[in-house]
């Protein structure tokens, strides 16, 4: 039945029964609730709160705004004007803002709603999405040089004259690829005999990193590389996963012995032998020397910075780096 007017009703102050307030009006008030946290949580730049880094990048949050990282970068007419320390991958602040204005306009052409900040780089397509919603209806982008986008009738395509059978399987999940190259399905260049799905390649590509990424089949990077760029696979220059996870063992085994904080001023009220599993307050162990730690705040790293090097090595080298695709 439809709820009954509010008008009239005298409205609950402290320490009197609030059992009068029908349900409903509870939930509309946890619904705006929680409507005001969601935004919270969304990238300024494509409204959705996944943090996944390997469809999103790392997440930035800084200054009331927070961002993905490929939507930074893929963001048109925004530009690396900062700093490290200016938590968006030298992405200002403001700069941000200005392009969520310029997109508030700016129609997706695949989810239809406003706040296009990608648009396909082909001269004369007036085609603009999210970087989301592009990713998801074949458009690529590619992470290198200028960070291009090229929605789904413009992305470049394999030109390699190639044959099979067309009951050639992924030489990665073993699973049917089609009997051509396409979107989803991709040959190596170079011996043209390894087929795989895009997907697969993808992930194959983020757990070797570009120190170890390849051909699966005959080991070729001097044409597999740039092809596999030019078609929009992401590959990041960083560690393979495999040397991560047995850092990530020997970091656990080091935390287990080693975790106070030897920053010259400790400001955690705990002490520096209390810490808290994320924030301000999480251990950092150098990524250079593994032998110091400190909390976040004594160190002056924000929550957006990945790596961190104690004072002796930032001293040694260049300091914190970007994460690069």
């Amino acid at each position: 039945s439809a709820q009954e007017p509010l008008e009239g009703k005298a409205q609950p102050s402290c320490g009197k029964d609030f059992s009068e307030l029908s349900g409903p009006i509870c939930t509309v008030a946890a619904m705006k609730r929680k409507a005001r946290q969601s935004r919270e949580d969304e990238c300024v730049l494509c409204h959705r709160a996944h943090s996944d880094p390997d469809v999103y990048g790392q997440t930035c949050q800084e200054d009331g705004l927070r961002a993905h990282e490929f939507c930074l970068y893929l963001a048109e007419g925004l530009y690396q004007r900062g700093t490290d320390e200016d938590g968006f991958c030298q992405f200002l602040p403001g700069d941000i803002r200005q392009a969520v204005n310029r997109a508030a306009q700016k129609t997706c052409c695949v989810c239809g709603k406003m706040g296009a900040t990608v648009a396909c780089q082909q001269k004369r397509c007036t085609r603009k999405f999210h970087f989301p919603c592009g990713s998801e209806q074949g458009c690529v982008s590619q992470f290198f040089g200028e960070f291009r986008s090229l929605c789904w009738e413009h992305r470049p395509e394999q030109r390699v004259e190639t044959h099979q059978d067309g009951d050639t399987t992924c030489i990665i999940c073993m699973e049917p690829v089609e009997d051509r190259t396409s979107y989803s399905t991709m040959v190596c260049p170079f011996c043209k005999h390894a087929w795989f799905h895009r997907s697969c390649i993808q992930g194959h590509a983020l757990h070797s990193a570009l120190k170890h990424f390849a051909c699966p089949l005959c080991k070729d990077r001097e044409k597999f590389l740039p092809e596999m760029w030019r078609l929009g696979i992401r590959i990041p220059d960083r560690r393979p996963a495999w040397e991560e996870e047995e850092e990530e063992e020997n970091f656990e085994d080091l935390y287990g012995t080693y975790s106070h904080c030897d920053a010259s001023r400790c400001l955690y009220q705990g002490g520096r032998e209390q810490s808290e599993e994320e924030g301000p307050w999480q251990l950092l162990l150098c990524s250079s020397c593994a032998a110091s730690v400190s909390h976040r705040r004594c160190s002056s790293v924000g929550d957006a910075t990945g790596l961190w090097e104690c004072d002796g090595c930032a001293g040694q080298s260049t300091g914190k780096r970007p994460r690069t695709w």
